[in-house]
């Protein structure tokens, strides 16, 4: 039996990097899965992979900043398939990855809101409609950085620190509910946004893939198969943890 078989729920963020390939892994899966991010061009065109490959999706055009996109994607996703079974909050952003001294308020209120207050209106929306269910499952993408800093991260490694910390408090109110909710802490992942977050540097990017043990950056898919065996009923008593998947990036610490 494949590993969401017969599961519906709802990809945040999915219109690149993890979410991306996490779309196409739970749909291969067995999943029927709503894919929400702004971007609609980027959704329909995932949407369609998806769909030529024999599975079934639908795009989602949602702010997760706004409360109420969060209600209606719960609900767009419980009226399209029938259930609401799994969530992967998996949207975010880097922010002004720069010297604390050159930020400013706005780039703390931005990260943190995109980054954190949004988990929070995630997981309480989806919550609600698992609870009357009889339960449900819920991924979140963290950070290695919510364990480890790098010169410039002060207000992400804050965003992704508080995430862990919700987590667990939100896996003790709502596991006698039948809901489990765990983490997943990325390491070096080649994505957009680790691009972005390097300026786009290959030297650079060489040789942070190079500082993990494993001697390379992860992949999307690598992160992906975790958030899909965390939401499946494989992982039936795991709930509140914060999971790396870095290749053992932050096991020596951080590097000079």
């Amino acid at each position: 039996m494949a590993l969401l078989e017969n599961k519906c729920g709802a990809i945040i963020g999915a219109s690149s990097g993890i979410g991306a390939a996490a779309g196409k892994l739970f749909a291969r899966e067995g999943a029927k899965v709503a894919l929400v991010a702004r971007r609609r061009d980027r959704l329909e065109e995932l949407v369609e992979s998806i769909e030529d490959a024999g599975g079934e999706a639908i795009a989602v055009i949602a702010d997760v900043t706004r409360s109420e996109d969060h209600e209606r994607i719960v609900t767009e996703t419980a009226n399209a398939f029938g259930r609401f079974d799994f969530a992967f909050n998996n949207a975010g952003t880097i922010g002004n990855f720069s010297p604390m001294l050159e930020q400013s308020e706005a780039d703390w209120d931005s990260t943190l809101d995109t980054n954190l207050k949004s988990i929070w209106m995630s997981m309480r929306a989806q919550a609600r409609t698992m609870k009357d269910q009889g339960g449900g499952a819920i991924v979140n993408t963290s950070s290695w950085l919510a364990f480890g800093a790098l010169p410039g991260s002060t207000v992400y490694s804050a965003s992704k620190a508080g995430m862990d910390g919700l987590l667990r408090a939100a896996a003790l109110e709502l596991a006698p509910l039948g809901i489990r909710i765990n983490n997943i802490n990325p390491g070096g992942i080649d994505t957009e946004m680790t691009r972005i977050a390097f300026d786009h540097d290959e030297a650079v990017l060489d040789a942070f893939g190079k500082a993990h043990p494993i001697g390379r950056m992860g992949t999307p898919e690598e992160a992906a198969q975790l958030a899909a065996f965390l939401l499946s009923d494989r992982a039936s008593n795991i709930t509140g943890q914060a999971i790396l998947v870095d290749g053992g990036y932050t096991i020596p610490g951080q590097r000079g």
